[in-house]
């Protein structure tokens, strides 16, 4: 029988949160047809060793092992290539199925698929508080906007009142249709980690489809865990990202919008 899902974990040095993020999937999507692909970026703990033990007890698990870190949008690439299910659910290591309301999101999707192509699910915290997960339009009007004006929403992450038509989400969890992914040709592999779901939303965007945020599907994200960055280093980590989804000019531009404000907002 032909999968109707295949869900592509990229998990590197986080054991223990990935055998959790899989057996949650275990737990409960059981009404659902699906595989498992889990891509270890080269993994120096015991991920591997995990993944394999898990392997004995649940059958459609399949595990392809990098010989070095290629990063998040190169990972996903890979697990594709191994995938059957009519639908891609990409899914951070560092996540948690508290339902089965994804099911939900796959009907939808399915249901709308002409003018839907990403929908992701509402994220949680781990005490199930909402998580920001999109994304407003990154303009440089909207940065001025949020950052020297204080409007809300306008250019870093938040939390939709409902589900809706949005411009961009969050990478750790969203589903896409076999066709749509071959569409857009896929994660972008100039991104490493960070930017990648922007530019993934943008293309989407690019063949006249939506991007839908579904609050009624549920997923807990523990925020950081699979990236294991010290948060006071991790705006570093943007760096290169911000200047290949904006480009060197607009990156620039953002930063000395950013610095601006600050500054505005110190002075006395």
């Amino acid at each position: 029988m032909v999968n109707r899902l295949s869900i592509i974990i990229v998990p590197w040095n986080t054991s223990q949160i990935t055998c959790q993020a899989i057996n949650s999937i275990y737990k409960h999507l059981k009404d659902l047809s699906f595989e498992i692909i889990v891509v270890d970026n080269n993994s120096s703990d015991n991920t591997v060793n995990q993944i394999t033990i898990l392997q004995q007890k649940y059958s459609n698990l399949l595990l392809i092992k990098n010989k070095k870190n290629l990063g998040f949008s190169k990972a996903n690439n890979i697990g594709v290539k191994k995938a059957g299910g009519q639908y891609l659910f990409f899914l951070n290591s560092d996540t948690l199925l508290i339902d089965n309301s994804i099911k939900q999101a796959i009907d939808y999707l399915d249901q709308n698929t002409h003018q839907l192509g990403i929908i992701a699910p509402q994220l949680l915290n781990a005490d199930k508080s909402p998580q920001a997960s999109v994304f407003p339009p990154q303009t440089l009007t909207n940065a001025i906007r949020q950052y020297c004006f204080n409007h809300t929403n306008q250019f870093s992450k938040y939390t939709p009142t409902g589900s809706g038509p949005v411009n961009a989400v969050s990478g750790a969890a969203l589903i896409i249709s076999q066709q749509d992914f071959k569409k857009i040709a896929g994660w972008n592999e100039k991104y490493f980690f960070y930017f990648e779901d922007l530019d993934l939303c943008r293309n989407i965007h690019q063949i006249h489809k939506q991007v839908y945020y579904f609050k009624q599907a549920k997923v807990i994200h523990l925020h950081g865990k699979s990236s294991r960055n010290p948060t006071n280093q991790q705006w570093k980590k943007l760096i290169p990202g911000s200047l290949t989804y904006h480009g060197p000019i607009k990156h620039y531009l953002l930063t000395g919008i950013l610095w601006l404000c600050q500054k505005i907002k110190k002075s006395p």
